[in-house]
């Protein structure tokens, strides 16, 4: 099924049909539009570290908050690695930002988890026999370290899911169109090359879902958005084509039972 472009509480978003089949779910894979930040973060940036106004992020935070309905938001400085943070409420705060971690997990209803992104990829986990949530910021660099696979292992390790129980939604991100490295014998490994669609550029969505399907997840259980960043400027921030730009938000979290 494709993709939903839609409004939740009057900001335009894009939703997973995989996701949105489960009541106890909320999420968003939010665009640029809709907040107040001025040029070059016009106009939904939700990323203190940009050179944005603070005050006018946390209003942009608070928009998103409120037009899913949830009692906080939780964020991390992210780093490109593959670091875990477990989101409660007692460590979530609406201005600050858990230390440097891209995998947000949660059992707790009310509170939703955020990645930031501007080319990069959000990719939400739910586990609806556990009822666990997780968001998970995966750019190259985190592909590279294998940081779905991490995410699976931890939400095993820590909440006793199973893998084959787990549904995964991947956003827009950058697509195979844009994914341009020039240096790829540098930076990925051998085993990544087959990824490579024409000289240079690289599959990336693909890399996610064969990455999630190693992990133990069933295909019928991951969605991909397959929504390039880069080709849509005008929905979305993306440092490949802008360089100074704003952080667009992917949120997921859980109603009260």
């Amino acid at each position: 099924m494709s993709w939903l472009s839609a409004k939740v509480g009057g900001l335009p978003c894009y939703r997973s049909p995989l996701l949105s089949a489960f009541p106890e779910v909320v999420h968003g894979f939010f665009t640029r539009q809709g907040g107040v930040s001025p040029d070059p973060f016009h106009s939904l940036n939700l990323s203190f570290s940009v050179g944005d106004r603070r005050d006018l992020v946390i209003h942009n935070r608070d928009l998103v908050q409120g037009a899913m309905g949830l009692a906080a938001l939780a964020s991390a400085t992210q780093v490109h690695g593959s670091r875990e943070s477990l989101v409660y409420a007692g460590n979530s705060a609406p201005d600050e930002e858990l230390v440097d971690a891209d995998i947000l997990i949660t059992p707790e209803a009310n509170l939703g988890l955020l990645i930031k992104q501007a080319d990069c990829q959000a990719v939400m986990l739910y586990d609806p026999v556990r009822r666990v949530a997780a968001n998970i910021h995966a750019g190259w660099r985190g592909q590279v370290q294998n940081i779905l696979a991490q995410a699976v292992i931890l939400l095993t390790e820590k909440f006793g899911c199973r893998a084959p129980d787990l549904v995964a939604a991947l956003g827009p991100s950058l697509g195979p169109c844009c994914a341009e490295f020039r240096n790829f014998r540098r930076e990925f490994p051998p085993a990544l090359w087959p990824y490579q669609v024409r000289p240079n550029y690289f599959d990336l969505w693909a890399l996610s879902r064969d990455q999630l399907l190693a992990a133990g997840l069933n295909v019928r259980q991951i969605d991909i958005a397959g929504i390039c960043t880069r080709c849509r400027a005008d929905l979305f921030f993306s440092y490949r084509g802008e360089g100074r730009t704003g952080r667009q938000g992917a949120v997921i979290g859980l109603r009260t039972p």
